[in-house]
């Protein structure tokens, strides 16, 4: 692969903190539509894994239930592709995208607060909308096996330890903004869907946890009779996974990427040849011939 088909790091770091500045000088309406929106395009990811799911007995019987789980998971990260392409405000990927640009000084901290709480709440609108009006009374999932595997999914999430969902929402959005990082780092499309693919396709075939995600499929399994109530779904589902994505974004990517490759200012100092393909390493550049791994993206 060619730099003419990924951005190095240090080009993507600052790609990322450019998008956290436009996130936040948009106006709020735009913020808001743009949030809800990208609740209703995950939700339709998510209605394809709890659909495949369900129907998917015949696969665990004759294959195994890890052969399930990876057919599961290859078709939830249609949503965040969208997402990515139609520049939608998905809250996990504004932890990363926030920070960066923040930690950069190119934003300030009120814009993180701000952009966190619209998306968050305008996503979960999105989820909610979609769940009434495209599932719920378009009849989907309703009938077994569809509606028994999305209840049981929604109950094992709700008596799942709360450490357990933590450490589960932390290496999920790790994975997922790693996603978008790829996703930045391609220069065109087919290598954007790829790049935004992988990392996806292995946080939910493992079963980490996303809160967004989460509102789609648990608070479906909800409305369609699960035994989990309101109270304790905040309480035990979404505030821990939430705080658990806030520090796999923020912390193992943002903060992490942040130090590594911007807090140096790497691209006033070094002068990286664009033409240098990003396998080749041991490049001599800068004027003290400063030995630079050109890391293969």
């Amino acid at each position: 692969m060619s730099m003419s088909d990924a951005y190095n790091v240090y080009d993507t770091i600052q790609f990322i903190s450019a998008l956290g500045v436009k996130k936040a000088k948009q106006s709020i309406d735009h913020m808001i539509i743009k949030s809800v929106l990208a609740g209703v395009l995950l939700s339709f990811s998510g209605l394809f894994m709890l659909t495949v799911g369900g129907g998917g007995a015949p696969i665990e019987q004759n294959l195994g239930p890890g052969v399930l789980k990876m057919v599961q998971a290859a078709v939830f990260p249609i949503g965040l592709i969208l997402i990515v392409i139609t520049g939608g405000e998905l809250f996990s990927g504004n932890i990363m995208t926030l920070v960066v640009s923040t930690l950069h000084g190119k934003t300030k901290w009120h814009h993180i607060i701000i952009s966190w709480i619209v998306s968050f709440l305008g996503n979960l609108v999105g989820c909610i909308f979609f769940q009434y009006i495209f599932v719920y009374y378009a009849g989907l999932l309703t009938h077994d096996p569809y509606r028994s595997f999305t209840v049981h999914l929604a109950e094992t999430k709700g008596s799942t330890q709360w450490h357990q969902l933590f450490l589960k929402g932390i290496a999920g959005n790790w994975l997922v903004c790693l996603a978008i990082w790829l996703g930045t780092s391609a220069r065109e499309l087919v290598s954007k869907i790829v790049g935004g693919f992988l990392p996806l396709w292995l946080f939910v075939a493992v079963g980490y946890e996303h809160a967004i995600a989460n509102m789609f499929t648990v608070q479906m399994g909800m409305i369609l009779g699960a035994n989990l109530s309101i109270g304790k779904y905040i309480a035990c589902v979404m505030i821990p996974v939430t705080l658990g994505n806030i520090l796999g974004g923020g912390l193992f990517v943002g903060v992490t990427y942040w130090y590594l490759y911007l807090i140096e200012k790497v691209d006033t100092e070094l002068k990286i040849d664009a033409k240098l393909p990003v396998s080749n390493t041991d490049e001599i550049i800068g004027k003290n011939e400063t030995i630079v791994e050109i890391q293969e993206l």
